[in-house]
């Protein structure tokens, strides 16, 4: 065994050499997705007063009070929207709370698995009421909203879009200091790596977007269409996300209509959030990778008619990238952290196992260490630039509300945060092909308190 890492740890660290520069000039055009990021993007001006719907999935919430409220404060003329909070007992004393409100009702769906279903059958009764919407604008119900968020969803209609994507900030940093620390930073951050690295320059191609599930605008006639809300995966978000990607709708990323969401200051309910992400991406991406690849297909051909107006290929050039975008999105990653990891331990475990034989004190021994050091070093300076970088964007931004030392706790942090997305992909793609991830139900995340 000794004499096998002796002859191979050149071997595994040239490994782990030639698939970081793989993944390097593989990941170079992402590189093109961060400059978008630092730049503002164009503020609208709508005239014209549309009539706007905001559904709230509620079911157990307790802290919808504070949403209420800053729904009250909203810049936009309460005749022209109406709030629909969702819950799913009829005693929920949210039901009491929206009489407190103009304009504020409230709908009763039982049996929800699901956000899905809450929304489904919440815009069935909306739609059953025959009330016309010209947007249908989606929030959590532990959120808050920028006091210029309906005016503003209203504005991005001028965008044309089926689908617009607000602007995420982190709720917590509007209470006081102790409602936040490193794990609040650095989940918050994840909205910085999605939209400001993101959708920003995605929106500006022309490309499909990736769509958090609170804060966006579903446009009426595509509500229209569906006659509901059928997407039923455990990241309903993603489900809607590939569904605009498959159908061609058009996706953009509004930086001006801003919603501020709780995150918790718990490691382990936040890691249970961001596997459950990945549950629902393993879950979606197994369903529509082929249908995206053979769609694919069929748009490279069809973009070479000459007949096609510059409306038609502009809009088919962006669903062409945006299917690359998402056949690419975990690509290069996977090039780097799997050899680099498997390197890694393999050197590491090398050098603890020549060491207890040897009494550590070997040249090849210390050499297996200094290889996975090495390794481990590399691997944590490229998320610590990959954290750099959205510190810096989310600064310019201002959506990073933390003190200087702060950012320097992230920055150190972070890097090991994001690690841990790894275990949570193993692990999602293990469940799916187990089937259990056709058994999970909505559940329930503990709220923070604010007193």
């Amino acid at each position: 065994m000794i004499s096998f890492f002796e002859n191979n740890s050149d071997l595994l660290f040239n490994i782990f050499v030639v698939f970081s520069i793989v993944a390097l000039a593989v990941y170079i055009p992402r590189l093109l997705y961060y400059v978008e990021g630092f730049k503002k993007i164009p503020h609208l001006e709508n005239n014209k007063k549309n009539r706007l719907a905001l559904l709230i999935p509620a079911r157990n919430e307790k802290g919808i009070f504070d949403l209420l409220e800053s729904v009250k404060m909203q810049n936009y003329d309460s005749d022209f929207f109406d709030v629909f909070v969702i819950v799913q007992d009829e005693n929920d004393e949210n039901i009491e709370l929206c009489k407190n409100y103009k304009n504020v009702f409230s709908i009763v769906v039982k049996n929800q698995n699901c956000k899905g279903d809450a929304l489904d059958e919440g815009i069935k009764n909306i739609l059953g009421a025959k009330k016309k919407y010209d947007g249908f604008l989606i929030v959590d119900g532990d959120n808050v909203l920028d006091k210029n968020f309906v005016l503003e969803m209203n504005n991005a209609l001028l965008e044309n879009a089926q689908i617009v994507l607000g602007r995420r900030r982190v709720k917590n940093y509007l209470y006081e200091k102790k409602y936040r620390n490193w794990v609040v930073n650095c989940s918050g951050l994840i909205y910085s790596f999605l939209d400001k690295l993101g959708n920003a320059y995605r929106s500006k191609k022309g490309m499909h977007c990736s769509i958090c599930g609170t804060g966006i605008m579903i446009g009426g006639e595509l509500i229209e269409q569906l006659q509901g809300f059928p997407f039923k995966s455990i990241t309903e978000d993603l489900d809607l996300g590939i569904f605009a990607l498959v159908n061609n709708l058009r996706t953009v990323y509004y930086e001006h209509a801003i919603t501020y969401t709780e995150e918790s200051t718990n490691h382990k309910i936040a890691n249970k959030r961001r596997s459950r992400w990945l549950l629902g991406y393993a879950q979606v991406s197994s369903k529509y990778r082929k249908i995206i690849f053979e769609k694919l297909k069929i748009n490279l051909k069809k973009i070479q008619d000459k007949n096609l107006s510059p409306l038609e290929k502009k809009k088919l050039k962006g669903n062409i990238l945006g299917s690359i975008d998402f056949l690419y999105s975990f690509f290069p990653l996977a090039i780097f952290f799997a050899p680099a990891v498997i390197c890694f331990l393999l050197l590491l475990f090398g050098g603890i196992f020549t060491g207890c034989n040897l009494s550590f004190d070997t040249e090849i021994c210390r050499e297996l260490f200094l290889k996975s050091g090495i390794i481990f070093l590399w691997i944590y300076g490229v998320l610590f630039f990959y954290t750099l970088v959205a510190v810096i964007a989310a600064s310019v931004k201002g959506d990073l509300e933390i003190s200087f030392f702060e950012k320097i706790i992230v920055l150190i942090l972070n890097p090991i945060f994001i690690s841990e997305f790894v275990g949570f992909f193993f692990s999602a793609f293990y469940n799916l092909a187990k089937g259990k991830t056709e058994k999970l139900k909505w559940q329930e995340i503990t709220r923070m308190e604010v007193k």
